[in-house]
């Protein structure tokens, strides 16, 4: 039997759009082994959704996906434990696809190298930005050259410390999505381009006193802040207590805070209070930064 365990995720971190990733101290553990029958079984965030339905869970199918590449066919036991909140813009899906993944590859005996596992993942998922630090943990900044994932992994200060805020209803990726737009000015590219370099050069020189400039995100956050009532509040709450930076975690609706560790708990109840001023229950997580990625526990 194979143990696995893979970190939430929190994607884009205000201007860099399915490139920047953080992985969070928050997990889903798999536990996978082979089987007469196909047998799956899930507690935690999102359980309720897969009773009956085991085809339709992303582990299964990321399993059976390095299963497929490897031709092999057999069947699966598989146990999943999710501490991560279910459409919450927390990488719980890319948690899920690497999790299967990498449980898979290793019951298999390892056939596939980890840049295959990247590849495989990333196709699943169809962007990097959460992929990449599910599976190799710390702050990364990922890109698509000629189909390939290319990645860089920064290791951010240790007195830095995240707050997220956790709204109590889903937004789906793909109704976030779809207020993209298909053409973006040139001049609100370039400002969007500068910050996301800036913000990795501050994060990376341990210089946190613009982060809340470079996390202001121009091009999309303005036009999916509109699925969450009160965005706006609970972002100047945060700033007005201490925050260091803050934007929407992926596609939302939770929102992360940076901020030192004196200053965590303060930013935590004011982001909660204006969540709840807009009529917004919400739950608030202290994480740390995990550095790890994906990793294979020891029975």
């Amino acid at each position: 039997m194979i143990k696995v365990r893979v970190p939430a995720t929190s994607a884009n971190l205000g201007p860099g759009f399915d490139t920047l990733g953080l992985a969070l101290a928050l997990y889903v553990q798999v536990e996978l082994d082979w089987s007469g029958d196909n047998i799956i079984e899930f507690t935690g965030a999102g359980a309720q959704e897969v009773t009956g339905h085991f085809q339709n869970n992303l582990v299964w199918q990321a399993a059976n996906r390095v299963l497929e590449v490897t031709d092999n066919k057999p069947a699966l036991k598989l146990s999943i434990h999710n501490d991560i909140p279910v459409g919450r813009g927390l990488g719980s899906s890319a948690a899920a696809i690497v999790a299967g993944m990498v449980s898979a590859n290793q019951l298999l005996g390892k056939p596939l190298a980890e840049e295959d596992i990247l590849a495989l993942a990333v196709e699943m998922e169809g962007h990097p930005d959460n992929i990449v630090p599910a599976l190799k943990g710390g702050l990364t900044t990922a890109m698509l050259y000629n189909d390939q994932v290319y990645y860089q992994k920064l290791h951010l200060p240790t007195e830095m410390t995240v707050v997220v805020l956790v709204p109590e209803f889903e937004l789906s990726t793909e109704i976030s999505r779809s207020v993209l737009p298909e053409k973006i000015d040139l001049q609100v590219t370039i400002g969007n381009l500068q910050r996301a370099c800036f913000l990795l050069a501050s994060l990376h020189n341990g210089d946190f006193s613009n982060i809340q400039k470079a996390m202001d995100d121009q091009i999309y956050q303005p036009l999916r802040k509109r699925f969450i009532p009160g965005f706006d509040q609970v972002l100047n709450a945060a700033y007005d207590n201490g925050a260091l930076g803050a934007a929407l975690s992926g596609a939302g609706p939770s929102i992360i805070a940076f901020c030192g560790i004196d200053e965590q708990e303060r930013v935590a109840q004011a982001m909660q209070i204006a969540f709840q001023d807009a009529g917004v229950a919400s739950k608030a997580w202290h994480l740390q930064i995990d550095n790890k990625g994906a990793e294979v526990l020891d029975d």
